[in-house]
């Protein structure tokens, strides 16, 4: 049985910059590509340093190149209250080791509104590791010193700036015990992560992640993944993409911000960066 980072009142890119000083500028920009499509948060390290610090490096490479954020699963979701995730692998729905809690931001005038992102805990303030959450709706008793059952309150860190559709249609999906299923029955993952100092709304960047064994190609050549699976264009450039499946295996399907089965896929660049998996599956296999 999952054990869980419960809410206590919950019921019943890039490009790199540099600062004027010439440090190097943080990431504030988060892309969470989920399985549904893409959210981008934005951190506020004005306001949670520590929490913004804590989330970027769950979101970034570790000294091993891997993504602690990555193939996990938004395992709660509480209609009209919030998503959840952060916490469990997608394979094995087991609860991932992560790195040391870390200090309760509540206090720092930023409240629980709905399209805000804050830290999951338990029951004692400062125990947030790496399990965050999207309001879904305002939820002010979330705040520092609004309930006097829990005055420490949930630390916000940031808000959603693009992809609030997706957070919406992921609020609404049916569940089972809070854990959403698509439309596939699929569990809403997140399939990968991208941390970048600043959006250009002038360049549309397309990303692509593999699953199982194959390969996806674009027209115009740039994209031949799983060995180089990026690409940058002007916004409104011609894309297609083609999902190729390796001896014994077959394509299932793209997810994120590519939806659908078909292996030929056209990209309209003018919605900006698009965060895609394309699926395959070996001969007698089941989709996770």
């Amino acid at each position: 049985m999952r054990k869980l980072h419960f809410l206590l009142l919950a019921p019943a890119l890039a490009l790199f910059n540099h600062s004027a000083s010439g440090a190097a500028a943080p990431h504030s920009i988060v892309e969470l590509q989920t399985s549904q499509g893409t959210i981008t948060v934005q951190l506020d390290y004005a306001k949670a340093p520590i929490t913004s610090k804590n989330f970027i490096a769950y979101a970034q490479k570790d000294k091993d190149g891997n993504i602690f954020y990555k193939d996990t699963l938004i395992h709660r979701v509480v209609k009209g209250f919030v998503m959840q995730g952060g916490g469990f692998d997608k394979k094995t729905s087991q609860q991932k080791p992560t790195r040391s809690t870390i200090i309760n931001e509540a206090n720092n005038g930023l409240s629980n509104l709905r399209g805000t992102i804050a830290m999951a805990r338990t029951s004692d303030p400062n125990s947030a590791t790496s399990q965050f959450f999207i309001n879904l709706a305002n939820n002010k008793n979330l705040d520092y010193g609004a309930n006097k059952n829990n005055i420490a309150g949930y630390a916000v860190f940031g808000k959603v700036i693009k992809g609030m559709d997706i957070v919406n249609t992921i609020g609404k999906l049916a569940n089972i015990s809070d854990v959403a299923y698509n439309s596939l029955s699929e569990v809403v993952s997140l399939d990968n992560v991208y941390t970048s100092t600043f959006i250009n709304d002038k360049v549309a960047v397309t990303r692509i992640t593999v699953t199982g064994s194959g390969r996806v190609t674009s027209i115009p050549a740039g994209i031949k993944c799983p060995k180089k699976c990026g690409l940058s264009q002007p916004v409104g450039a011609a894309l297609k993409l083609t999902a190729t499946p390796s001896k014994g295996y077959s394509f299932v399907g793209w997810r994120g911000d590519c939806q659908g089965v078909s292996a030929v896929l056209t990209i309209d660049t003018k919605k900006g960066n698009h965060n895609c998996s394309a699926l395959f599956r070996g001969f007698g296999a089941t989709t996770q």
